[in-house]
């Protein structure tokens, strides 16, 4: 690959990113929405670092009002219905990967860690797949972002 060809990869990924849509192939082959129906996501590369956060779109509101007094249905559906994480990043533009160096998560055992996600572009959308989840045992992750910057 020419090098004009890794600038050009480098520089397509770098942007915001709205989520389109989210599955995980089980180990039996099924898809299924991790996140459910209509789940919403924002990802931003800025050129040396990353953000990301997905959400269950239908996320229950806390009764009392205020975020550190949930009931123990409350935490458990924010617990599985978000992530968030963030760090920096490299792109292998030859292999068409981007690693992930994670810094911060909302699931502290990525932290320190190192996912790689390979990607393709097809207009002004960014698809990513990840080998394995570490939710519902899963086989990959598949992820559709659109450009909105």
């Amino acid at each position: 690959m020419s090098n004009a060809t890794t600038l050009r990869a480098t520089q397509q990924i770098v942007g915001t990113w709205t989520l389109t849509s989210i599955r995980y192939r089980r180990l039996d082959g099924f898809m299924v929405e991790p996140f459910g129906p209509n789940a919403k996501g924002m990802l931003v590369f800025d050129g040396t670092h990353f953000a990301t956060q997905v959400m269950a779109a239908n996320l229950p509101k806390f009764a009392s009002d205020n975020r550190m007094v949930g009931t123990q249905q409350e935490y458990e559906a924010i617990s599985h219905g978000v992530v968030a994480y963030f760090g920096t990043y490299t792109v292998n533009e030859a292999n068409r990967i981007v690693t992930l160096h994670i810094q911060r998560s909302s699931f502290p055992n990525w932290e320190g860690t190192d996912q790689q996600r390979k990607f393709e572009f097809e207009g002004d959308q960014l698809q990513y797949g990840a080998a394995s989840t570490t939710a519902n045992p899963a086989e990959a992750a598949q992820l559709v972002w659109k450009r909105i910057h």
